[in-house]
């Protein structure tokens, strides 16, 4: 159907063309010409950029009377009414007249598309999506290009690899993988902007993160005077879902005050179902299983902010704010199974209840200074404290392993991090631009764990291996310089490098076996080249270095329950991985294309079966394997085939190869696999829209597994209400229940527990879909003043 209707559209399609000048007839270069739907909301239809010589060009437009808009630093606004017959037509000669005064009466709303192309990477403007309303951050990070979420670890992947740091504002979220998903599950989405994928971050941000970076960027409310917005949605799967989030901003000559609070509770279900073959000594030897997890969780977040920007002169700006959140997770499994030795058979029945605690904290304060029109200078400090308590009691009728009938774990984090961040920039010409700082990182940390049995009236640990205590001092000092120059009006140049010093070492006094002092300096280089063919099409050139430092849940010494054979625990033993990437991009119009090669050293891979302190026990602990190779392909496609309908398409692919070698075997894997995002938006009459979005993943490995491909399909309806009165969105997540995650462990080499088992997760949509209603609304006042983007410090928050 899609493809019937896109022909039926070319087929009258016509090419808009024209030039610019001004007064004295000379071109106006590199301007933006915005072609836009004559209606109330001025929707974005083609757009472009004057070449050198003034001269511009609109391809595909369908016949029509638009707006055409013309706009470039330096001029006043053009805008004038346009009708475009069946065949190339020419705008002729549009004088452009210098900055004056500024229209009143024409208000223009330019749609941004869905996806765009950076220099790091993607863009993804998630406020352009209909589903986006009564989402957390994480649903919609979970629908952004080549982002996959592992539904059970919470790990997040880019472009196929593993590593990603995530990032909030341009500040690392410096904590374990399941604690960024839980945070990013409590926020709402209403507050976020856009989300940048950078697959290829300049030497400005942290040289951590192997798969890049992804940062989340919020809303900026810049308005003068009262302003603010409101969001409130309920919903149901399995459980019940219910978010509220509330704005407000005071913006004037020497003031903007900002405060906001967010409500999420997402009352959740999910079935963990295994079967297979696995050597486990410590019930007995080779066990032909069957294993059936029921979780049923309550997560509840709440979140509290506040900042202040100060205004004392024209050059500088003080300000700083605020930000704390508290959130609990009461678990309520039940676990049962049927354990097959080669004399008895074992049944195991058991009820885990769990009420988890997580309280965090991130107070800032930052410095801009306009040293002259072309220098700049800003200073940043920021403190995060992140302190969890997260007990757990395990009631169950098996006592053939090392666990009693009743025990309990017990799990505690605390950590810190201070942050000190100077950034000065100097525009020497408009040809050449210096962008150098310096960042100093310091965070301690501790945390303690046990695995504990109810023997008589006193709880005792299980054993040696399954109890552990450990604190962690790490700093990290940095200094980068990049340097940027334009040649010519098409050509850009960026070459830079930071240099990282880094020293983790370990509280000898709690723990001798985890004792740990390493320390690591490095450069770590970039370039970035940019050339534009004509005014449409434009071609990249990079190449990066990146550092995956392990992160500190990931080296701690907890260890918790997984199953009466297996627990989860850390390895510090871990290396950090370094990475090259080389990338080529090539953008025409909106339509965007890449490809990318990275070789990384030391990957670290998640949640390896392993031998450990106890013997016949398996502890899942991440590993570093020995090598990795990808070379990935992406495209983004936008098609339009009417004024109402709008089609984004999102293809990533490549080849991944790997070797590992703590398995008995040495094991090398080669395999495809590949991606697709898709998005259908259709504007119907009366302000009703439709929105039809999904992704498939195709299977792929891990270390020594497999996991199947699956495929969800979303769909969103919008209302707006008239007179600004605010909108309806109702939202239903995984129409067709496809979110079965299934995959096959042991399939590759023997490990050392002769592991062959089937492993089959189903989220709460799998079972029913999860449908939400919201309702939002902005208030206040409407005129524009120029404020501070606070992004604070360019890059800390996630590895504790």
């Amino acid at each position: 159907m899609a493809l019937c209707a896109l022909l039926l559209g070319t087929a009258v399609q016509s090419q808009v063309s024209g030039k610019l000048v001004i007064a004295d007839s000379s071109p106006v270069a590199y301007a933006t010409i915005s072609l836009l739907k004559r209606s109330s909301d001025s929707t974005l239809v083609r757009s472009a950029a004057s070449d050198a010589k003034g001269s511009f060009r609109l391809s595909a437009v369908l016949p029509g009377t638009y707006i055409i808009k013309v706009s470039c630093v330096g001029y006043s606004n053009y805008v004038s009414s346009l009708t475009i017959p069946g065949s190339a037509f020419d705008a002729g000669t549009i004088l452009l007249k210098t900055a004056g005064k500024q229209l009143s009466e024409v208000v223009i709303r330019a749609h941004k598309p869905l996806v765009e192309q950076g220099a790091g990477g993607l863009v993804v403007n998630v406020q352009n999506s209909i589903l986006t309303k009564g989402s957390s951050v994480l649903e919609v990070l979970s629908r952004s290009p080549g982002v996959i979420i592992d539904q059970q670890t919470s790990a997040i992947s880019l472009n196929g690899k593993s590593g990603v740091m995530v990032m909030l504002d341009g500040k690392l979220l410096r904590l374990s993988a399941n604690q960024v998903a839980t945070m990013l599950n409590g926020m709402t989405a209403d507050d976020i902007n856009k989300i940048e994928l950078l697959a290829t971050p300049p030497a400005k941000y942290d040289a951590d993160g192997n798969a890049g970076l992804i940062n989340i960027v919020t809303k900026k409310n810049k308005r003068a005077g009262t302003s603010g917005s409101v969001t409130a949605s309920a919903g149901y799967g399995k459980g019940d879902k219910s978010s509220a989030d509330i704005d407000l901003y005071n913006n004037s000559s020497k003031v903007s005050l900002h405060a906001s609070y967010s409500y999420n509770r997402d009352h959740s279900y999910a079935l963990l179902l295994a079967q297979g073959i696995s050597n486990t000594p410590i019930i007995g030897g080779l066990t032909n299983f069957h294993y059936n997890g029921q979780g049923n969780t309550v997560s509840v977040y709440q979140g509290l902010g506040a900042g202040l920007d100060y205004h004392p002169g024209a050059k500088t700006v003080i300000g700083g704010a605020v930000y704390y959140s508290i959130s609990s997770n009461q678990n309520n499994s039940h676990n049962f199974g049927n354990y097959a030795l080669a004399d008895t058979n074992l049944v195991f029945d058991s009820q885990l209840v769990g009420n988890s605690h997580t309280h965090y904290i991130h107070p800032s304060l930052y410095l801009d200074q306009s040293i002259s029109p072309a220098q700049k200078l800003n200073i940043n400090l920021d403190y995060f404290d992140h302190h969890s308590n997260g007990p757990t009691q395990v009631q169950s009728n098996f006592s053939d392993s090392l666990f009693a009938s009743r025990q309990r774990n017990l799990a505690n984090a605390n950590i810190n991090v201070f942050v000190a961040q100077l950034d000065y920039s100097n525009s020497f010409n408009k040809r050449l631009q210096l962008e150098t700082g310096l960042k100093s990182t310091y965070t301690p940390s501790k945390s303690a764990s046990a695995l504990e049995n109810l023997v008589g009236d006193h709880w005792v640990p299980v054993s040696a291996g399954t109890s552990n205590n450990l604190a962690t001092r790490e700093l990290i000092a940095a200094g980068y310089a990049v340097l940027n120059w334009k040649p010519d009006s098409l050509t850009s140049l960026s070459a830079g490098a930071r240099y990282e010093y880094s020293r983790n070492t370990t509280d000898h006094s709690l723990n001798a076996q985890y004792a740990i002092d390493r320390t690591l300096g490095k450069l770590f280089p970039d370039v970035f080249f940019s050339r534009k063919l004509n005014a449409t099409d434009e071609v990249q050139l990079s190449y990066t270095q990146r550092i995956s430092r392990p992160s500190f849940a990931e080296l701690a010494s907890y260890v918790s329950y997984n199953s009466p054979t297996s627990v989860f625990t850390g390895n510090p033993a871990l290396k950090p991985t370094i990475t090259h990437n080389l990338k080529l991009a090539y953008n025409r119009q909106d339509y965007l294309f890449s490809i990318l090669y990275s070789h990384d050293t030391d990957p670290i891979l998640g949640v390896q079966g392993v031998p450990g302190p106890t013997k016949g026990l398996v502890y899942l602990m991440p590993e570093n394997a020995d090598w990795q190779n990808n070379l990935t392909a992406q495209a983004t496609i936008p098609v339009k085939p009417t004024a109402w309908w709008e089609m984004n398409y999102n293809f990533i692919g490549g080849w991944h190869q790997y070797r590992i070698s703590y398995f008995p075997q040495l094991l090398e894997k080669s395999y495809f696999s590949y991606s697709l995002n898709f998005t259908e938006s259709f504007k119907l009459p009366r302000k009703y829209a439709i929105e039809l979005s999904g992704y498939y993943n195709s299977s792929s490995y891990n270390s020594n597994s497999r996991s199947n491909g699956n495929a969800i399909v979303n769909l969103g309806f919008k209302k707006e209400l008239n007179n600004n009165k605010g909108s309806f969105q109702l939202s239903i997540a995984d129409i067709f229940a496809g979110s079965s995650y299934r995959g096959h462990s042991g399939i590759l080499v023997t490990d050392a527990f002769d592991t062959d088992v089937q492993i089959s997760y189903r989220p709460e949509s799998y079972f029913r879909p999860i449908i939400k209603l919201s309702y939002s609304r902005s208030f206040g006042s409407t005129s524009k003043k120029a404020t501070r983007d606070t992004n604070g410090t360019k890059a800390e928050q996630q590895r504790l």
